[in-house]
């Protein structure tokens, strides 16, 4: 935007500052004439995140891939390199076109013991005779990319009692001398092949670090990395002691070294983490968390049965379903993707079972991760290509389940409904989808949009699945048979873009509540305020903006301090780059908390997608309750 000679002399006491950005910008005159004026910022320093905030999670779901489990599990052996190349090859030509662009090792793994001078591994397993860099180059030629399951904290046996292998940067280090003598991976299962690493020994960081760059050099995007309870505290919910604990301390050690190697070149997938502490230790230095137990045979019961209740331990909830629903509050841009591990698309009894399973995955920003085999996938991989579905995953859709209250899953599982779900995309529009969980009866389900979402008036409809219009309603509704489910695009007729803070991401502490009345919508996010959990409480928005320039943004907020409360207010792109650069706002007090008012800022906003983020840094003042953000026309 230029400000002209005469708007500049607003600096000088001339002219008002909302008149000197009047004569510059017709839009701030229009949206000035609406209401109050936006009112001049500060800048304020950048917000301090407890977030790994990759470019990653900042781009909202996970991978698209195909893995070997559905061969590995059923064999309980490593997949064969002919059974290997043959699907990849299948991948390349079935679901690369569409996206699956990654293919995945998994377990099974105690049979690779051939390593490097520094003790990596150098295949998937001692009979494959090709090597991890041949892999890679063959998906390369094939516009894809090797995904390798490892964790760095392992070191195979046949390292250990090597003399000449020393390591990564450590020549005067041993390979053994990183580890402790019987601190097997697990005792006595997996014939004792694996020790873990001691990071307390010198020489483990540049061992744990150097195994990050060795798969990065090879050109490995996607490190996942398992058995990360078993190395906490060497308990498994269900076998017991496995191992000797390692310890918190520790624990977070390995995490941090792996984080620091991987940066921004290697996407991270931590899998069986305890998820203590609200999963602060991974949301620190992970992409990827699953939330749910392994897929096994598949089927509906991994999707949707089992234990339905939490536990304080891997896996905190047995079905993604539960998963999702109890760790969506960790979910969204620049926070953590929730893993729900594979999908067996023929091993579920019908196709609605399977849409279910594919709507849940993309509605909850999870990873799509195709198991099924060339060999076994039949007539049921149509679940996976329906273009509409996917593009909603290739727009960065991560939604949440409708809240009924700010009571966390873990303790009231009324709190929350993994049923109905919505989120928001970039350009404003919904997404909704409504599920069926029930095993006989035929039920119906609704999402009405003023009430739920917060949608001014009506909005325009469509089924994702059936790829057809519906035509303007008021409300997402179906009737679901059994393991049935509806997935909904939904466009507001209203033109301004509203996005809600309760379907947004939050970090820091910041949370849903509905405890105020007043508001639009299911609710509105709290605890933007000092104190609480380490880190800046902050939201932040995923806003598609239709040119570069510099908005006018309205804010919907109560503030029930005496004095005005402050915010700091900026805008990214998904790869960091600083759009405009944080500033403080000001949120002159409401009287109460249930008592609500807007307030109009400006912001700088490139042409397409930016992450608009707002919360309490350690500067400001005060506290607010959020409701929306909307970008005024112009």
């Amino acid at each position: 935007m230029a400000i002209s000679r005469r708007a500049l002399l607003a600096s000088g006491g001339l002219i008002s500052l909302a008149t000197a950005l009047e004569l510059a910008d017709p839009a701030y005159a229009a949206t000035a004439q609406a209401g109050s004026a936006p009112r001049a910022s500060t800048p304020a320093a950048p917000l301090s995140r407890v977030s790994r905030n990759s470019p990653w999670t900042r781009s909202g779901p996970g991978p698209l891939y195909w893995n070997i489990y559905g061969w590995s599990f059923p064999h309980n052996a490593p997949i064969p390199e002919d059974e290997w190349k043959a699907n990849i090859d299948w991948l390349a030509s079935a679901f690369a076109p569409s996206g699956y662009d990654m293919a995945c090792t998994d377990g099974w793994i105690e049979g690779s013991s051939r390593t490097t001078e520094h003790g990596y591994i150098t295949t998937y397993n001692d009979s494959w005779t090709h090597d991890w860099t041949y892999w890679a180059a063959y998906l390369a030629q094939r516009r894809m990319s090797l995904g390798v399951y490892y964790n760095p904290l392992w070191v195979h046996r046949a390292a250990v009692e090597d003399p000449a292998k020393t390591v990564a940067g450590r020549p005067d280090v041993k390979i053994a001398d990183i580890v402790d003598q019987g601190d097997y991976f697990a005792r006595d299962i997996g014939g004792n092949t694996l020790y873990w690493v001691d990071v307390t020994r010198p020489g483990a960081r540049e061992y744990v670090q150097g195994y990050v760059e060795y798969f990065k050099a090879i050109g490995v995007p996607y490190l996942r990395v398992d058995f990360l309870s078993w190395y906490e505290n060497g308990m498994d919910a269900n076998i017991g002691q496995v191992n000797a604990p390692h310890g918190r301390a520790n624990y977070l050690t390995a995490l941090h070294w792996m984080n620091e190697a991987a940066g921004d070149t290697m996407e991270v997938s931590l899998v069986m983490p305890h998820l203590f502490d609200n999963a602060s230790a991974e949301l620190a230095n992970g992409d990827l968390v699953r939330i749910n137990a392994d897929a096994d045979k598949g089927g509906w019961d991994r999707l949707s049965g089992g234990r339905q209740g939490w536990q304080d331990a891997w896996p905190n909830w047995f079905n993604p379903f539960c998963g999702f629903t109890g760790w969506s509050h960790r979910a969204g841009r620049g926070q953590l993707i929730l893993d729900g591990d594979f999908l067996r698309a023929h091993t579920f009894a019908t196709d609605e079972e399977r849409k279910t399973a594919v709507t849940l995955m993309t509605i909850a920003g999870s990873p799509i991760a195709i198991a099924d085999l060339h060999s076994d996938i039949g007539s049921t991989g149509w679940v996976f290509t329906q273009p509409e579905v996917l593009d909603l995953h290739r727009k960065g859709l991560v939604g949440k389940p409708l809240y009924y209250n700010g009571t966390p899953y873990s303790v009231d599982p009324g709190s929350r409904d993994s049923e109905r779900w919505a989120g928001q995309l970039p350009d404003g529009s919904w997404v909704v989808a409504l599920f069926n969980r029930d095993d006989t009866a035929t039920v119906d389900k609704a999402l009405h949009f003023s009430r739920d979402l917060g949608i001014a008036g009506a909005a325009q409809v469509r089924d994702v699945w059936a790829r057809r219009n519906l035509g303007v309603r008021t409300e997402a509704r179906a009737t679901l048979a059994p393991h049935g489910c509806a997935l909904f695009h939904v466009t507001p007729q209203r033109p301004t873009p509203r996005f809600h803070a309760a379907w947004a991401a939050w970090g820091g502490g910041a949370n849903f509540n509905n405890n105020h009345p007043g508001y639009v919508g299911s609710g509105f996010v709290d605890k933007l305020e000092a104190g609480g959990v380490p880190g800046d409480p902050l939201v932040t928005f995923a806003v598609q903006a239709p040119r570069a320039g510099t908005y006018a943004v309205r804010w919907r907020y109560a503030n029930g301090l005496s004095v005005p409360s402050t915010m700091t207010v900026s805008s990214e792109l998904a790869d960091r780059t600083i759009v405009d650069a944080p500033r403080r706002v000001t949120f002159p007090s409401t009287t109460t908390w249930d008592s609500w008012q807007d307030r109009l800022s400006r912001l700088r906003l490139e042409a397409g997608l930016n992450l608009v983020t707002i919360g309490r840094g350690a500067s400001d003042a005060g506290s607010i309750n959020l409701n929306w953000m909307e970008l005024q026309p112009g």
